[in-house]
């Protein structure tokens, strides 16, 4: 029993320091994207970060608005965008974080964002662990059904099923 909280506790604290660096690294990649803005002078770079950067924003409020909804139930999410990706809250951060480097236009920015986007597809991994561990079976047919984080291919594969019923 012992050894099992101190596992535990293991865990807790490096998915601890796994928050603690990514919001660091988050934190700077905002300030290099600040001070690197626009540092290639690449006008179409500018403008496509501005755009993938609203879509990051609404995918990732209306995502953590459904998310609030469910909230106090003791299954996954289905609804809202939920329905075409099973991760949009991870879409729209890693969205924020190219849209970041598409601005900055820097090395650093690249290398920062880079690391961050890596560091989000470990934790999609992980949660998927979690989230199989936790509902099982269910969560399994949820991802036969529903894309990691391709919306596109979750809305065309959505479209699909309609038109064959």
């Amino acid at each position: 029993m012992i050894r099992g909280r101190i596992i535990l506790k293991d865990e807790r604290a490096l998915h601890l320091i796994g928050h603690i660096l990514y919001i660091t690294l988050y934190i700077s990649l905002i300030v290099s994207s600040i001070i690197f803005y626009n540092s290639a002078n690449l006008a179409t770079s500018l403008y496509a970060g501005w755009i993938i950067f609203a879509c990051g924003v609404v995918i990732l409020v209306s995502s953590s608005q459904t998310r609030r909804r469910y909230r106090m139930r003791e299954t996954f999410i289905q609804n809202g965008l939920y329905a075409y990706v099973r991760h949009p809250e991870f879409l729209g951060h890693m969205l924020i974080i190219i849209s970041l480097i598409s601005m900055a236009q820097h090395p650093i920015s690249v290398a920062i964002g880079s690391v961050l986007l890596s560091l989000l597809c470990v934790e999609i991994v992980e949660e998927e662990k979690r989230n199989i561990e936790k509902f099982g079976e269910v969560y399994k047919d949820y991802m036969r059904r529903v894309p990691r984080i391709n919306l596109l291919a979750g809305i065309i594969k959505s479209i699909r099923e309609r038109k064959s019923k």
